[in-house]
């Protein structure tokens, strides 16, 4: 850590990431450990040593907070209580559990009300046997019904639902039964995600039986348009939502917000210059702005808190990095990147400078005096578009 002394730095918005699975799913390169009691006190002991290091330094007043995994639903309620009381949530409009299936009981879900959670991402992924299966889950579709009707029955009033598709030999048919299990449970918000193979996953060894990307396309615009027709909002590439349900930690990443991460192989976002870290539309001067990681070793986490430092893995984004990143993220919401605030960061007028890649891709971009956006035909094959831009 470079000082002790705390600054005038306020920071909005948490990440923590829970590092604990019962059994590592088949697809997930997430960094993850196998969950007893005592690693998981040992987490919460150092997670909350983390916090308050950070806390010498920086005005934390998150407006959401988010746990993350892993499985954060492995750890108690007692343990939630005790990580959310670590900071002043007076402002806090929204704090996530993402939660497996498996771990809903009826005794678990009644001591969930006596912590701050509001809004519970269920790890659904499908709602066939036989893909969980593929998927290394724990659950059975049953388990996710019973799950949800238990949140529901004590009043989480605001779920979002996890559904995977470009999986093995799936089928048009496969994807649209899930997803009309889905639409059934009538959950404020969806996160679709498209099967993606890191190599050291054991999944990779079936990656030739995934679909074509013709396929997957079509999978993909299938669940857009039923979801469309359901009334659900797409408001960003991967994500649906009920109107004013739309995941508001999930957006300060796309909004170009700043964010803290706490945990093993948790990484957080600052700006070294900008005395509040929560405006991002404040000018920036070039180099202060970082991002860090946290080590995926357990020992050398540990010994990093012990000898109280923090944020020990730090990447400089230069100004290019970072105005690659905005576009990025930016072009991944349905309602795009705003021309004026892009102009009035980075100094420099955006349909100028991207010119060639605007005419080459002018049938799928649109473009008015104040923002540019993907064309929703544009969203399956979006990362060809970005690279153009990088």
């Amino acid at each position: 850590m470079e000082t002790n002394t705390q600054t005038d730095q306020v920071t909005n918005y948490v990440y923590i990431h829970v590092p604990f699975c019962l059994r590592k799913c088949s697809y997930c390169s997430f960094f993850s450990v196998n969950f007893s009691q005592e690693a998981s006190s040992r987490f919460v002991k150092y997670l909350i040593k983390e916090i308050n290091l950070f806390k010498q330094k920086y005005n934390i007043k998150p407006k959401t907070i988010y746990f993350g995994g892993g499985t954060p639903s492995l750890l108690t309620a007692a343990q939630i209580n005790l990580i959310i009381s670590q900071f002043d949530i007076a402002e806090t409009e929204e704090i996530t559990l993402e939660c497996n299936p498996v771990n809903i009981t009826n005794e678990f879900a009644k001591e969930l009300t006596l912590t701050q959670i509001n809004r519970i991402s269920l790890g659904a992924q499908s709602f066939l046997d036989k893909e969980l299966k593929v998927l290394g889950r724990l659950h059975k579709a049953d388990e996710i019904r019973n799950a949800y009707k238990l949140l529901r029955a004590y009043r989480y009033n605001n779920i979002s639902l996890d559904l995977i598709y470009g999986l093995p030999n799936q089928t048009k048919e496969d994807v649209e039964f899930s997803l009309d299990e889905i639409i059934k449970l009538e959950p404020e918000h969806i996160s679709t995600y498209c099967l993606s193979l890191e190599k050291d996953v054991p999944l990779f060894s079936k990656i030739d039986q995934i679909p074509a990307d013709e396929k997957v396309a079509e999978f993909y615009y299938l669940i857009r348009n039923k979801l469309i027709s359901a009334e659900f909002e797409h408001y960003e590439i991967s994500n649906f939502a009920k109107s004013g349900f739309e995941s508001n930690h999930n957006l300060c990443y796309w909004n170009d917000k700043y964010y803290l991460g706490f945990g093993p192989s948790a990484s957080g976002y600052l700006d070294f210059n900008s005395k509040t870290v929560c405006h991002p539309e404040r000018s920036r001067r070039r180099d202060h702005l970082i991002r860090y990681n946290n080590s995926v070793n357990f020992e050398i986490y540990h010994k990093m808190l012990d000898e109280k430092k923090i944020m020990i893995d730090k990447i400089i984004l230069n100004n290019d990095d970072h105005e690659k990143e905005y576009i990025f993220l930016g072009l991944r919401k349905a309602a795009g990147l705003n021309l004026e605030e892009f102009e009035n960061k980075f100094k420099t007028d955006f349909t100028k400078k991207y010119d060639k890649v605007l005419h080459k891709f002018n049938n799928l971009l649109e473009i008015n005096e104040r923002t540019i956006k993907l064309k929703s035909e544009a969203y399956f094959i979006s990362n060809e578009i970005f690279s153009e831009f990088m």
